[in-house]
């Protein structure tokens, strides 16, 4: 094989593994699922063709559930431009053989909730977009529900209307429980709050009232975790790492008192005065950043105690001081005449 050929030849399996790769996509792409029902386009009748929501549900204003159009609705207009169209893109496709429309969201109302069209639309005389937004400007009907329980919730308080829960469940009150609240859920609702989940039974709040329960409670139970390790060693490197936590039932002055009154298990022999080990516990190796970062107090070092008259600059001091002789201070590795001059 001459030099001009081999490069051509190493290009084969590249060209080889993209035309399988574009092959495969291709086939993928059309094998992929579509939605097994039509969707109904609701820009095309509103915005492209200025229908009011009213002219095809007309039961908003009538009946509390006013539902979906009826096939003969539809067909008023749809029978003189749909002749052309094959018979699965016509009216009648997008109904059944009851002459219910082919849902692909899910809309539909629990049977639990007590809700009523009239109310809201005659009775509030809200306009469909306050609860079903630009559902207008949508092309497809969406998958998921058109209307969220937070959205209900969040109007509810913007007009002065009640959230109890009788209000609009008929089974759901203020003895009701979620099906989380079982065994074991005094040990995993920290971590479910944590999560921060938008489901309506993992909201403490649509019950509890805020963090006062919490506070209430957690001030007569303490967490499982605050044993006597806890309390003696492990507390102290949980704060630093997420103080909020704590803050939930602590404030600060709890912390000074308690910190006042027990001295820290780390305060062992040496750490303070004379030998005051407690500052390479941290600062290790010793850098020279100033002693007045933790000596707020301490008069100048021009006040340090003067060379004796046997001294001299050029001595060894560590030949004597320190070596047997206790220092007053911990040595640094500083220069001494820095000071004692």
């Amino acid at each position: 094989m001459d030099a001009v050929t081999r490069p051509v030849r190493r290009r084969w399996p590249w060209i080889a593994a993209l035309t399988v790769w574009l092959a495969v996509t291709a086939c993928l792409s059309l094998g992929a699922p579509r939605r097994s029902e039509p969707s109904f386009p609701h820009r095309v009748h509103v915005v492209d063709n200025k229908l009011a929501c009213t002219f095809c549900h007309t039961g908003v204003k009538t009946s509390d559930r006013p539902g979906t159009p009826p096939p003969e609705l539809c067909a008023q207009c749809h029978d003189r431009f749909d002749g052309d169209k094959p018979p699965e893109r016509r009216v009648r496709a997008f109904f059944d053989e009851n002459s219910r429309y082919r849902k692909v969201a899910e809309a539909a109302v629990p049977a639990d909730i007590t809700f009523s069209h009239l109310r809201h639309v005659d009775g509030a005389r809200l306009d469909c977009t306050a609860c079903h937004g630009e559902v207008g400007e949508q092309t497809e009907v969406p998958l998921g529900p058109l209307v969220k329980k937070a959205d209900c919730m969040s109007c509810h308080e913007r007009y002065g209307k009640r959230n109890d829960c009788s209000e609009c469940h008929r089974t759901i009150d203020e003895s009701w429980q979620p099906g989380s609240h079982t065994t074991g859920w005094v040990e995993a609702h920290g971590r479910l709050v944590r999560h921060g989940s938008e489901r309506s039974a993992d909201r403490c709040e649509l019950c509890h009232e805020n963090a006062s329960s919490c506070t209430a409670c957690h001030e007569q139970m303490a967490p499982r975790s605050h044993d006597q390790t806890f309390r003696v060693r492990t507390h102290g490197l949980q704060a630093s790492i997420d103080r909020s936590r704590c803050m939930t039932c602590h404030k600060q002055d709890s912390c000074v008192q308690c910190h006042e009154t027990t001295r820290p298990r780390s305060h062992r022999g040496g750490w303070g005065e004379p030998q005051d080990r407690h500052c390479v516990s941290c600062h290790l190796p010793v850098a020279d950043t100033g002693c007045a970062v933790c000596h707020k107090t301490t008069p100048s070092h021009d006040l340090a105690t003067p060379l004796p008259g046997s001294h001299n600059p050029g001595m060894n001091c560590r030949m004597c001081h320190g070596n047997g002789q206790p220092l007053p201070h911990p040595d640094g590795g500083h220069v001494c005449t820095a000071c004692h001059r």
